[in-house]
């Protein structure tokens, strides 16, 4: 298991010639900020899908194309919730969850905890 990490490490240092990239910067993350928005509004989902974003990104050291197109997935969902109804929503935002749990480890456990929270509060409160 270790050399097929040394590997992996191998590979980054080809492509980025020897320097290790930058990890995204850690959004600011406020309570008071995250509850005091009304995630009825289309405004706040891409307030919180745009945090949720970038708190991944900083654990996981890069944007992620597919979680990128993943939460435009669920900014359409949210935004077509009166057409296409909350069980779509509901279907758009599960793979969002699954792969900030599959993410999720100890040191990173508070922030990605946010990332839920910010998740859920778009899953139950639809636009109207």
């Amino acid at each position: 298991m270790g050399s097929v990490v040394a590997l992996d490490e191998f590979r980054r240092s080809i492509r980025y010639g020897g320097q290790k990239p930058q990890s995204p910067p850690r959004p600011k993350i406020s309570g008071g900020e995250i509850w005091g928005r009304n995630y009825n509004e289309v405004e706040a989902i891409v307030f919180g899908l745009l945090k949720v974003r970038g708190i991944v990104a900083h654990h996981t050291g890069e944007h992620d194309k597919a979680f990128d197109q993943l939460c435009m997935i669920s900014l359409q969902a949210a935004y077509s919730v009166e057409s296409g109804g909350t069980a779509n929503l509901k279907e758009a935002i599960r793979p969002l969850k699954e792969w900030i749990l599959d993410e999720t480890t100890d040191e990173n456990k508070r922030d990605m905890s946010w990332a839920l929270v910010i998740i859920d509060l778009i899953e139950k409160s639809p636009t109207k």
